[in-house]
């Protein structure tokens, strides 16, 4: 999985593919939150171009302390050549641009993250045996 440090802005970044129902799927660049224990938040623009449907809407604590009503979309992400449906929810601001992904949806890979050199390795566990079996 692409993932990398942004040059502009310090941030940690994956590359993931999104699409709903039948649409062909766009790739995007969503920042990596590890504070953020759901699977993905994606901007109104990006819910509504891929055509993604409500499925449901529930009261959520804010690490802030606010409680917010969050609106759930059904989206497939895609990860590695696998696809899996994931409920994202939305980020109502429309000013805001860019996705994020929240731990759930990358619970089953390993990331490496190095932030002296500026550095992340997202895999799977199996890629990982193998890759230190090569090294052998």
């Amino acid at each position: 999985m692409l993932a990398y440090f942004d040059a502009q802005d310090g941030s940690a970044k994956v590359v993931i593919k999104i699409r709903a129902s039948k649409r062909k799927p766009k790739e995007i660049i969503a920042l990596l939150d590890t504070g953020h224990n759901g699977s993905l938040s994606l901007p109104l623009w990006d819910l509504i171009e891929i055509g993604a449907k409500l499925k449901s809407f529930e009261p959520v604590g804010l690490a802030d302390g606010r409680e917010v009503i969050m609106y759930f979309f059904e989206v497939k992400v895609e990860m590695d050549g696998v696809e899996k449906v994931v409920l994202a929810s939305m980020i109502e601001n429309p000013k805001i641009k860019e996705a994020i992904v929240g731990l759930e949806l990358l619970s089953p890979y390993i990331a490496f993250i190095d932030f002296k050199n500026k550095k992340i390795d997202i895999t799977t566990e199996a890629q990982l045996k193998k890759d230190l079996v090569a090294k052998k």
